[in-house]
């Protein structure tokens, strides 16, 4: 035998061993194959938790829990076979029932309603009250009259003491060097007139709602902006800047007849007082009512409104006079000392039928000066009906 015989024989030996070999791999591949495939769908359960930091997806099937888990650490860990176990368990477990709703409302009960005690809405020292009365001092019918302490009345005004006015000015004046008076055009002009030596924060228009809202006065303490003009502020706010005043007298109305709701102007007219006495409680205010008007002379002015009648103006009064005694506050009536006897403002006084001339509005400061708070008594605001 030669020497290429004898490596012909060894190649072929080889090459029967290789295949033998590899049959032999195969083998043993398929049976850990099948092992493991068993393994896997023991219980029909795919575990699927995060193991090691491996982490699959797990899908339910059935009432059962799907986990995959990495074939290298199946069945080594006891304590985690439980786990699956338990966790395969929990998922068969009845739905947890729904809270009775009965019982949690019986745990938290709808508090139980009071009867409200009324309290009346104010009270007037002085006024005499009915032995048994219980209620508001100031009550309305369905007709819209009104009754105090059950009393009906057909007017509301403030009267004086004394009656007899004052006959020294410069008593006053000095009553009103530390006063401020705020209101719409009327007050302008007793401001023009130089009569009254006071602080005047007033505006032609001015109305109860610009009272808040309507920057017209340099604020009292001086501020400036950039170019050196002064900061205009509101009527509220120069009163809360000013630490000075110590009385105030209000007048509101000619420019709010217009409105359709006269409760919205009461309603503004009483946070005026309520700011007011947030600022200086001790205050002394004095709400005035609105002045008449010469109907005639006003009618022929151009642009002349059917809303200014004294018969409106009456029910505006009436209306701030309630809030008045309401908020105890004083009550005057400067009307008085410039109507004629038909109980409008006197022709003469006006020429456009509702602002005064200058002989007027003297009168209306001696009015002032005579019903002052230590001459008005603050207990009575009203007339009874004598019939």
């Amino acid at each position: 035998m030669n020497k290429l015989d004898a490596i012909s024989r060894r190649s072929s030996t080889m090459r029967i061993m290789v295949r033998l070999i590899k049959t032999a791999i195969t083998g043993v591949c398929a049976c850990l194959i099948i092992a493991s495939s068993t393994q896997l769908d023991s219980g029909s359960m795919t575990y699927a938790l995060d193991v090691a930091g491996d982490t699959a997806n797990s899908t339910a099937a059935g009432d059962t829990i799907a986990v995959a888990v990495p074939a290298e650490q199946q069945n080594t860990d006891a304590d985690f076979m439980n786990g699956i176990r338990a966790l395969s368990m929990s998922a068969r477990q009845e739905p947890v029932p729904a809270p009775d709703e009965n019982a949690i409302a019986a745990q938290f009960p709808e508090p139980v309603e009071t009867e409200e005690v009324q309290v009346p809405v104010y009270s007037r020292p002085g006024l005499t009250v009915p032995d048994g009365y219980t209620g508001s001092a100031v009550t309305f019918d369905e007709d819209g009259n009104i009754f105090v302490y059950g009393t009906p009345v057909v007017s509301m005004t403030a009267k004086t003491t004394a009656g007899t006015p004052d006959p020294t000015a410069a008593f006053a004046d000095e009553y009103f060097s530390d006063a401020v008076f705020v209101g719409n055009s009327l007050v302008v002009g007793l401001q023009k007139s130089g009569l009254v030596p006071a602080d005047f924060y007033a505006n032609i228009g001015l109305s109860v709602r610009q009272f808040f809202e309507k920057p017209f006065l340099p604020s009292p303490d001086g501020e400036t902006t950039l170019d050196g003009s002064p900061v205009l502020v509101t009527a509220a706010e120069a009163l809360a800047r000013d630490d000075s005043f110590r009385k105030v007298y209000l007048m509101f109305g000619i420019n709010e007849l217009g409105w359709a709701d006269i409760d919205t102007f009461i309603s503004y007219y009483e946070t005026i007082i309520d700011t007011i006495l947030t600022i200086r409680p001790d205050a002394v205010i004095y709400v005035q009512a609105i002045l008449p008007i010469n109907e005639t002379v006003y009618s022929a002015t151009e642009g002349a409104a059917d809303y200014y009648t004294n018969d409106r103006i009456a029910l505006f009064n009436m209306e701030i006079a309630v809030m008045a005694a309401r908020k105890q506050v004083v009550f005057l009536t400067p009307g008085e000392a410039v109507m004629g006897e038909d109980g409008q403002l006197a022709a003469n006084a006006t020429s456009d039928g509702i602002h005064l001339s200058a002989s007027y509005l003297g009168r209306w400061k001696t009015y002032l000066a005579e019903h002052t708070a230590e001459d008005v008594d603050l207990s009575v605001f009203y007339e009874e009906d004598a019939t």
